[in-house]
């Protein structure tokens, strides 16, 4: 694949197919690895990749919003629908997009990367523009922006969990921000986020449904801080993706809450489907 070989810094969750023995332990069968591509580090030609990346995501605006099609990037921005998270988010990727996009067309030397961040800085018909960033954050908006482009959890809340969590640790990674627009990054709800580092899968747990709420019956779990799992689970012959965030503390979700909003999407992480 065309990312892959670009060799893109790009972290996906990690995922292992689990299940439970008698004492309560999870025991790993299985590792599944999407996108994870480190063969070349982002100092070996890092315009080159950003520059990519950007036509690839300016293709896929214009392919999902059609009347964007021929504007400036000035234009879409300003006209960019944030009626959803899904939304927000994916206009703050191209909002900052746009900004490191130009300097690397119209003023090359306003971009580097020194001492593990990535610096912006240039002034155009007497506005500031600039983008201060550490390397790790440069990751998160090349994962998030992957994400968007492959598509591969859907775009229900499985996805938005995944991408509020990685986007909320991009936006903390950049020191400065300027553009025409201001100073300050949209932000998107405080609905749930999901970590996306490791997560352990568990395929048809054990569950009980009573009184309008199902309780996925498991020990309590013991997970490091950097884990968490996902559930799937069929009901009323539908397959569901759900989350440890999305339970209480009695691992258990409303029925309706799992029928709404965890309906399983995509091919990531990779389950069986009914």
């Amino acid at each position: 694949m065309m990312l892959e070989d670009a060799g893109l810094s790009v972290r996906y969750p990690e995922i292992h197919e689990a299940a439970f023995n008698k004492d309560g332990k999870s025991t790993v069968h299985r590792r599944f690895f999407a996108i994870n591509s480190r063969r070349v580090s982002i100092e070996q030609n890092p315009q080159m990749k950003f520059m990519m990346i950007f036509a690839l995501l300016d293709f896929y605006v214009d392919a999902a919003y059609p009347d964007l099609e021929g504007k400036s990037y000035h234009q879409k921005y300003k006209h960019f629908s944030a009626s959803s998270d899904f939304e927000v988010i994916l206009r703050q990727l191209f909002r900052v997009a746009k900004v490191i996009r130009n300097a690397l067309v119209h003023n090359h030397s306003a971009f580097s990367i020194i001492d593990g961040h990535v610096n912006v800085n240039y002034t155009h018909n007497k506005t500031d523009f600039s983008v201060q960033m550490t390397t790790e954050a440069l990751t998160d908006f090349y994962t998030s922006v992957v994400m968007y482009l492959k598509g591969d959890m859907g775009k229900g809340n499985y996805f938005l969990g995944i991408v509020r969590w990685i986007y909320w640790n991009f936006s903390a990674g950049i020191k400065d921000f300027s553009d025409e627009f201001g100073r300050t990054l949209d932000q998107p709800s405080a609905n749930i986020k999901i970590k996306p580092y490791v997560r352990q899968l568990v395929l048809h747990p054990q569950h009980e449904v009573s009184g309008g709420l199902i309780r996925i019956i498991i020990p309590a779990p013991q997970l490091q801080a950097w884990e968490s799992m996902d559930f799937y689970i069929e009901h009323n012959g539908e397959g569901y993706l759900v989350p440890l965030e999305a339970l209480d503390k009695t691992i258990s979700i409303s029925e309706h809450d799992l029928v709404r909003n965890w309906k399983n999407e995509g091919s990531f992480p990779p389950v069986p489907m009914p």
